[in-house]
């Protein structure tokens, strides 16, 4: 399983901006979801490029599953991207788009919900996919900020903090006694200027 974050080119703003560097100087993660056995980061070497991959990120219930007596189960993973911000500019999240697989049974729903925090700053992209068996397909979620509503970092941090956080979970209706196989996996992220996850920029005041 793999979520692949692409911060590709130099995220397409103003021309002083693009003669600077823009380099990613680390990446953390935690969650019930990610550990270091499960997931990993890279980066190009020019830190323009980071993927974020996961062996296991999936939420599972019901016969033939690791978890075949629970009737619920929810998992989260926290990406963290320490970002080196060119001098006297500042980042919002303006959109990102997240795909996922899910299998469920008539029986059973799930729901994958994907949030992009700057810290301090309020939760304004919040959204999520909401399943309901009968399922077995791919889904897509696009998270897309209105207009003037994009939340920017502070000003005079040059080492600033993308989160990501995804959270998954599947659970059984009530009454049911059908406990097939239930499970949501996270497919993918693709971030970048061009693609899914666009990074709006402006000069501090």
């Amino acid at each position: 399983m793999k979520m692949i974050i692409l911060l590709a080119g130099l995220f397409g703003f103003t021309a002083l901006a693009q003669a600077q560097s823009v380099t990613i100087r680390g990446v953390r993660m935690a969650g019930t979801g990610c550990n270091d056995s499960t997931a990993w980061a890279t980066t190009t070497s020019d830190g323009k490029t980071l993927s974020v991959l996961f062996d296991n990120l999936k939420v599972e219930i019901g016969n033939g599953s690791e978890n075949p007596t629970a009737t619920t189960l929810k998992r989260n993973c926290r990406v963290f991207i320490d970002v080196d911000v060119p001098f006297g500019y500042q980042y919002g999240l303006a959109q990102t788009d997240y795909r996922g697989f899910a299998a469920l049974p008539v029986s059973a729903y799930g729901m994958h919900r994907f949030t992009q925090i700057i810290p301090g700053q309020p939760i304004v992209s919040a959204r999520e996919a909401q399943l309901k068996g009968p399922v077995a397909d791919d889904y897509a979620v696009s998270v897309k900020q209105k207009p003037g509503r994009v939340v920017f970092s502070p000003c005079g941090q040059r080492v600033q903090t993308i989160e990501l956080l995804s959270e998954l979970q599947v659970a059984y209706f009530p009454n049911t006694k059908d406990r097939s196989i239930a499970q949501i996996n996270l497919d993918s992220v693709d971030t970048g200027v061009h693609s899914t996850f666009v990074m709006s920029w402006k000069k501090c005041q």
